[in-house]
């Protein structure tokens, strides 16, 4: 009995082993992801046209319970997940067909341009035909008197010129005179034949020019066959994309009514939902300009390190200095919490589409701080033409000392504070006051928006900050 519980042991560590070892190696695909990578652009528009009439479904059913819930609110932003990407695509059809539409105007305008060229070179050659012909006509009168000339006077008569002089010297003479004569004759008759070749050269190539400005024409009505038809399709994907657009905006606004209502009621803030894509493109040029400038800089502290106060801090300026931790004796990045006197993450990284942070709800005012040492590459605000403040308000980046265990360098980003209390440039340690929290810019509260970038600067490389907090 015994001998046959080992054995069944031995058995499953065997098995599990393998499994192991398979999963290890020989990871299963990805079904969904990999279907999802070679479904077509119209594929992928009828099934998230699918998932929006079922997320349709589920909204209805919730409304007629509570349109005033966190699930409603989270089946909103799936289905603004799925008219996002429904936008994504029918945007880049639409740029598309605005690329072919110019393409197919360029070639147009230069069909239109080599017709008019090949038109003006069938004229020139037409001329140059035409003056050659007259020069032509001219020598050829020439030639054919001399040709009746020298018919009439036969050779006999030129023999019989020659040998009737009086002396040797008028004999002479008259050979001479014959030579030249003879020359010209040479002359003349070489003229007409390139004055010939000449002609039939430039009317085999006026023949050329006609059969390219046929070739060239029809091309023409081709291309303007296929413009005729390329811009009323553009149109249509613009109309499409319009709706989309006024359907995306009208959804974005009735999830951001609830979010709010649904944030004044649990105290937790967070984003309203917006389309972010250009504001951050903005901000991660404005964070790669200044990671230029600092990255091969060596840090160094805006004040001697003997006159940083041990506790409290300064709320006066750009550089004041607040509580620090103490450097971790680790080599390897460590992060603390953000703000210190609220170490729950209210809204996570995630949690609705696009939220790429982590908040931290606290009452406007609260200390904030750097979560690790490292260079302050951005102490910025993010304003509108009138002045108020957007995206992430007044916010602060910081590239830090310290590297993942990876070597991967880390960002980190601090939005929506009331105060800023370093500046660009300065070097700060782990624990440091740098700003107070606030609702500047797309908050729907008082809280600070925690951001973890790596490897790169870039919003594209943000990370769950849970994974790098204690």
């Amino acid at each position: 009995m015994k001998h046959s519980c080992i054995l069944k042991r031995s058995v499953c560590v065997l098995l599990t082993s393998l499994f192991v070892f398979l999963f290890t190696f020989y990871p299963l695909p990805r079904a969904v992801s990999v279907y999802a990578e070679e479904l077509t652009p119209q594929q992928e528009k009828a099934q998230l046209e699918q998932r929006i009439k079922e997320a349709e479904n589920k909204l209805r059913d919730l409304e007629n319970q509570s349109a005033s819930t966190q699930e409603y609110f989270d089946t909103l932003t799936d289905k603004i997940s799925y008219l996002d990407r429904q936008y994504e695509l029918v945007s880049s059809e639409v740029d598309e067909d605005k690329n072919q539409v110019e393409v197919l105007k360029t070639t147009y305008a230069d069909n239109e341009k080599e017709i008019d060229s090949i038109g003006s070179d069938i004229e020139q050659l037409e001329k140059d035909c035409a003056a050659a012909e007259e020069e032509f006509s001219g020598t050829y009168q020439a030639f054919s008197k001399r040709m009746r000339a020298m018919y009439i006077s036969g050779e006999t008569n030129m023999l019989v010129f020659l040998i009737t002089s009086n002396d040797i010297s008028q004999f002479l003479t008259r050979l001479e005179m014959v030579k030249r004569i003879s020359q010209m004759d040479g002359e003349l008759l070489e003229s007409i034949n390139t004055e010939i070749d000449e002609i039939n050269t430039t009317r085999d190539e006026i023949t050329k020019k006609r059969a390219e400005l046929q070739v060239t024409q029809v091309t023409l009505q081709n291309t303007k066959a296929s413009l005729e038809a390329a811009i009323p399709e553009l149109e249509k994907k613009q109309q499409e994309l319009q709706d989309k657009k006024s359907e995306l905006d009208k959804e974005r606004s009735d999830a951001n009514s609830l979010l709010k209502q649904l944030n004044d009621e649990t105290g937790n803030y967070t984003e309203y939902l917006e389309d972010n894509k250009a504001a951050m493109a903005e901000v991660d040029a404005a964070i790669e300009a200044a990671e230029n400038k600092y990255q091969n800089q060596t840090p160094s502290t805006t004040e001697p390190e003997t006159e940083k106060p041990s506790s409290g801090g300064s709320s006066g300026g750009s550089g004041s200095t607040g509580t620090t931790s103490g450097s971790s004796s680790s080599k390897y990045i460590s992060l603390t919490y953000p703000v210190p006197s609220q170490t729950t993450i209210t809204c996570g990284y995630g949690e609705y589409s696009g939220h790429s942070g982590a908040d931290f709800s606290c009452p406007t005012g609260s200390k904030v701080v750097a979560a690790e040492s490292g260079t302050v590459i951005i102490s910025a605000d993010l304003k509108n033409a009138d002045g108020s403040y957007r995206s992430y308000g007044r916010y602060i980046v910081i590239m830090h000392d310290k590297k993942t265990a990876s070597g991967d360098t880390v960002y980190t980003l601090y939005a929506h504070n009331s105060e800023r209390l370093v500046s660009e440039g300065q070097h700060v340690e782990k624990g440091q006051q740098i700003a107070k929290s606030g609702s500047t810019g797309n908050s729907t509260g008082p809280h600070c928006h925690f951001e973890v970038r790596t490897p790169s600067s870039s919003y594209s490389s943000c990370k769950n900050p849970a994974l790098y907090l204690p």
